[in-house]
């Protein structure tokens, strides 16, 4: 039996030092380690640059050199992605080209030539026909797609046999999300339940798991390890598993992937992501106008496009106000720095005010005991997120009235 594990490292960008510093010690390190310590443990990892840039400013470098090792080892292939966590297919081409592009100068700085990325994937591996295409421009071979985005019709895209590609020729390689919650959420009494999982969902299955989860319980990434040692399961890189389905001489279909969990990060019903996002395109109108002038502001705006801004407007418990307004102040930052006219500035300051105002509204109308819908809670952020968070930045000051079309 083969499998195709693909770890995903996150640290939201609002975590503060002592959060980061437990995520190291209770899922980075350990799984590095027995990586490390398993030359057989085969697969992908996907971390982007704000991720990397994080543990080496917080003095965890002994993780960024564990990663570059296992990347130079072949033991996990790098998968590109945004550069600060964007949802990719969500925003313009040219902007996802360069996400991609942004991330891969950056991490090249940390892991040297061993960061060199195949294959790509968004956040919670969503997917569209036109980001396919930026893949595909970008130089990537394969793609890396939530089976929602791939399940629409005729069978199901997890079957081990089943060649699928873009009609661009980008080879779609499905990402098992049951399968990954069974091995990261779940605390399974056994690891022959692990096994057993893996064994129903089939020969050569992929799955992406997010490291920060695997920490919740120590008993997880033993149970993780004991898969590893488990001379019967085979593990495999992505690349590795799409040579295995060249070599199965199975027909290729042909499949647009189009799906995925969207409503995570624009809604236009919502009305915060509403304002979010024609906040973002101002934002990046005036970050455009003299980018080599203004490359402040053209920072901030990549760090403010974390889907973590948008999740954490989600019903309870994904809502959390804090992050909303963080995420508002740095778009906010990112205008000021961009223009010095008073009256785009107080124009930057009403959307950002709109975000609050807003984001407190919804507040009060939640219930008590509200919960997260089934697709909501799926991408729910890790318990640690809100622990230990930096004090949310004071409210912009109150400005004129602005653009009618926000109100």
């Amino acid at each position: 039996m083969r499998w195709c594990p693909v770890f995903s490292l996150h640290l939201p960008p609002d975590l503060d030092g002592e959060a980061v510093a437990q995520a190291v010690k209770t899922a980075y390190r350990p799984l590095t380690r027995a990586l490390l310590r398993r030359p057989q443990a085969r697969g992908g990892v996907i971390v982007d640059a704000g991720t990397t840039e994080r543990l080496r400013r917080d003095n965890h470098e002994e993780i960024v050199i564990a990663l570059r090792t296992l990347m130079e080892r072949a033991q996990l292939e790098p998968v590109g992605t945004s550069a600060y966590g964007a949802p990719l297919p969500l925003l313009r081409d040219d902007e996802a080209l360069r996400q991609l592009a942004r991330n891969a100068a950056i991490n090249r700085t940390f892991f040297g030539l061993a960061y060199r990325p195949t294959g790509a994937a968004a956040r919670s591996c969503s997917a569209s026909p036109a980001f396919a295409q930026v893949a595909q421009r970008a130089g990537h071979r394969y793609l890396l797609c939530d089976t929602r985005a791939l399940d629409a019709g005729g069978a199901p895209a997890t079957a081990p046999d089943r060649r699928l590609r873009s009609p661009g020729g980008l080879t779609l390689l499905p990402a098992d999300g049951e399968l990954a919650q069974a091995i990261s959420e779940r605390t399974a009494t056994r690891t022959a339940t692990l096994r057993a999982a893996i064994d129903r969902a089939g020969d050569g299955v992929l799955c992406v798991l997010p490291v920060e989860r695997l920490g919740d319980d120590a008993a997880r990434l033993r149970r993780l390890a004991a898969l590893f040692d488990d001379a019967t399961l085979v593990c495999q890189t992505p690349s590795e598993r799409i040579a295995a389905l060249d070599r199965s001489g199975a027909a290729v279909e042909i499949r647009e992937p189009d799906g995925g969990p969207w409503l995570l990060w624009h809604d236009p019903a919502h009305p915060v992501h509403r304002v979010q996002w024609r906040f973002i395109a101002h934002a990046l109108e005036l970050a455009l106008r003299d980018p080599e002038g203004h490359p402040r502001a053209r920072e901030l705006l990549d760090r403010a496009l974390c889907a973590d801004y948008f999740t954490a407007a989600l019903p309870p418990p994904l809502w959390d106000r804090a992050r909303i307004e963080h995420g508002a102040a740095l778009l906010l930052e990112s205008a000021l720095a961009a223009v010095s006219d008073e009256e785009e500035q107080a124009e930057a300051r009403f959307y950002a005010l709109e975000i609050r105002e807003r984001a407190l509204a919804r507040e009060r109308g939640f219930p008590p005991d509200g919960e997260a819908t089934i697709s909501e809670a799926s991408a729910r952020p890790h318990p640690r997120e809100a622990a230990s968070r930096p004090p949310a930045p004071a409210p912009p000051q109150a400005a004129p009235p602005g653009p009618a079309e926000v109100r």
